[in-house]
């Protein structure tokens, strides 16, 4: 099972939106399978003028290995992306996989916490997520990343839409668990997948 996951994030020109997701769609297997370590990537649309990009890695030694590939792939993407992206690694930190056979749409949830009360937080959801998230019709995987001292990125995987919105109470009711150690509200970005890759 990956370890390790990178999430890049970037606005894009959304008139040259067809013209992005043909070339995403031209990026050879082999080009990926020789990126050693590389498990998946997920393209999520998550507005009409930005794309959220997890790729999964079997370790942390392989992800950072895969950098310059990383940025080489993406160089070729410059011309549709409007700002800067944004880059956050780390390891995984809790792994639920669900029922679901394939995924269609994800949920991205961004939680910027204490860092001081990074293991009480832990501790409080040892096992938590595994039994809210375990049996949720629709679930394909759970991913929470710590992608960096003070805040982690959960990315769930569904089926469809209609599944990720039902799971949304539950979703919620981990968040709430979480409340007390958060010093912010937390973010989400959620959209449908338009390109995969697996091994």
């Amino acid at each position: 099972m990956p370890r390790s996951v990178r999430f890049t994030s970037f606005d894009f020109d959304q008139s040259k939106y067809d013209s992005m997701l043909s070339d995403i769609e031209a990026i050879e297997k082999e080009t990926l399978d020789d990126i050693l370590g590389l498990a998946r990537v997920h393209f999520v649309r998550t507005s009409d003028d930005h794309m959220m990009v997890m790729s999964a890695y079997e370790s942390m030694e392989e992800l950072e290995t895969a950098n310059a590939a990383h940025a080489s792939i993406f160089g070729d993407f410059a011309k549709y992306i409007t700002g800067e992206p944004i880059i956050r690694s780390g390891e995984i930190i809790v792994a639920v996989d669900g029922p679901a056979p394939s995924v269609g749409y994800m949920r991205f949830t961004r939680a910027i916490f204490d860092p001081s009360n990074y293991d009480a937080m832990m501790s409080s959801l040892d096992g938590q997520l595994e039994k809210l998230f375990k049996d949720i019709s629709g679930l394909y995987r759970l991913r929470v990343v710590k992608i960096a001292e003070d805040r982690m990125l959960a990315a769930a995987a569904y089926t469809d839409k209609s599944a990720a919105d039902a799971a949304r109470d539950t979703a919620q009711a981990a968040l709430a668990g979480m409340a007390e150690y958060m010093t912010e509200p937390p973010f989400v970005r959620e959209g449908d997948r338009v390109w995969s890759y697996m091994r």
